[in-house]
Parts: structure tokens; sequence; C-alpha cells
């Protein structure tokens, strides 16, 4: 019988070894994949969802282990009740959608009743209009307010990169960190792309590791491989559940 001084002297791997070493790398490659979709959300926030489209999304996000489900405020209430015991994707209410133009305190509002319905985290759109007239002082008082409507849940800020030059996004991304916002989101894709590699960068510069980033927009694992390369720390799709099948396979083949 061959000793393990003999298979290292003479570098004979046995078929036995061989099998158990296949079988850990195949357990590796399937630890790293479900670590990459533990950070994949769903984007589900277009509010002409079906109920019955909602269950499914909440199955699968179950199933597969998706870090979240992001949905419109009317389908929050909803979505929370639809989770069974054992999911652990969050439900991340989408407030103030088409260019933060809410009023702060109605945004407050929206935050509290999304926490009332069972929300595990908020993302709230920056006030776009006023990044772009330069009103600072205003988004400053904003976000605090809304930092602390938050304290319950999660809080991100969507401060929707296509709309904004690269310095307004670099001021508006380092005053959100000044304000203790702990996430940034880069676009929630309604005014085009949500994603780009440019943006990325000028948010991770902005912020320096004082806020997570979460970038939206991937629809190929290439994709969300080269997002999580430049910076993000959560990638928002909606393709995450045929992501997450497709990083599955590749582990498995």
């Amino acid at each position: 019988m061959e000793s393990v001084s003999d298979n290292l002297n003479g570098g004979v791997i046995t078929a036995q070894e061989r099998q158990e070493f296949e079988e850990f790398k195949h357990m590796k490659r399937v630890a790293e994949a479900r670590s990459v979709i533990s950070r994949l959300e769903l984007s589900f926030e277009r509010p002409a969802h079906e109920r019955a489209a909602l269950r499914a999304a909440v199955n699968d996000a179950a199933r597969l282990r998706l870090g979240g489900i992001c949905v419109a405020p009317c389908l929050v209430k909803q979505c929370a009740s639809l989770r069974g015991e054992g999911c652990t994707a969050a439900v991340v209410a989408c407030l103030s959608w088409w260019g933060g133009t809410d009023t702060a305190d109605v945004k407050v509002r929206q935050i509290k009743r999304a926490v009332r319905d069972g929300a595990s985290a908020a993302e709230v759109t920056a006030p776009v209009p006023a990044v772009k007239e330069g009103g600072w002082n205003y988004i400053r008082r904003e976000l605090k307010k809304l930092v602390r409507a938050a304290k319950r849940i999660s809080f991100r800020l969507n401060v929707e990169a296509p709309l904004l030059t690269e310095q307004e996004l670099s001021r508006l991304c380092s005053l959100a960190c000044e304000c203790g916002v702990p996430c940034v989101r880069t676009a929630s894709g309604a005014f085009g792309s949500g994603a780009d590699e440019q943006d990325l960068e000028v948010i991770r510069c902005a912020v320096k590791e004082r806020a997570h980033i979460k970038a939206d927009g991937a629809e190929m694992p290439g994709r969300v491989a080269a997002l999580f390369e430049h910076g993000a720390d959560i990638v928002g799709s909606s393709d995450a559940v045929a992501l997450a099948r497709a990083v599955l396979a590749a582990a498995d083949g």
C-alpha cells in the first residue's frame, strides 16, 4: 500500500486523491458562485408587475439565495409577506424613483411607510434638480433627514449618475458620505444605463471606502464580474435570476 511519503516522493496521485481534489475544486467553485449570487439583487421596481410574477420572483430569490429584491413602494408589503422563513433576500424599497423630485418630508414619510410594510432597506433617489442647481445646503439637510428616518433599516442613496457631470457626481457622493450614507447606488436605469465604468470610478474615488457601492445594469455574468472589479459591492439587475443560474451552472461545469 502506498504511503503519503511515497506519493510525495514519487509524485504519484491515486485515483481517490484525484477524485477528492476534483470534489474540493467543485466545492470551492460553488462557494465562490454562492458568494457572487449573495451580492446580486433582483430589480423588480416596475409597478405594473402582477402578484403572481412577484410571488415567482420571491421564490426564485429564496431558492437561489439572491441578496435582495428591489421593489416599488406599492409592492413592499406584498413582497415582505411572500418571503418565507428561510428566505435571506432583503426587501429593498425603491423610493422617489423619478429623479428624486419629491420633497424631503415626502421622502421621510415614504421611508417610514416602507419600514412599517416590512422593508429591509430603502433606496432613495437624490434630488437631481437640486444637484443641478448647486443647492448643496438643501441636499445636506435632506440627506441628514433621510439617514435619521432610515435608522432601523439599511439606507442607500440612488445618485442617478447618467444625469450628472463628473463634478456633480463626485461632490454628491462625497457629501453623502459626510452625512452618514452607508451605500450609494449608481442609477435606477430609468434614465439610460444603470452603471458605467467611468461613473463607478468617480464614485469609488469620492467615497474612498466610506460607503458601499451598488451598480446596476448587468445582463451577462461577465458584466457582473466587471462591475465587481470596478469597485461595486452589490450588483442589481432585472436579469438577476438568470444571472444567478448562469453563475451556478458555470460552477457546476
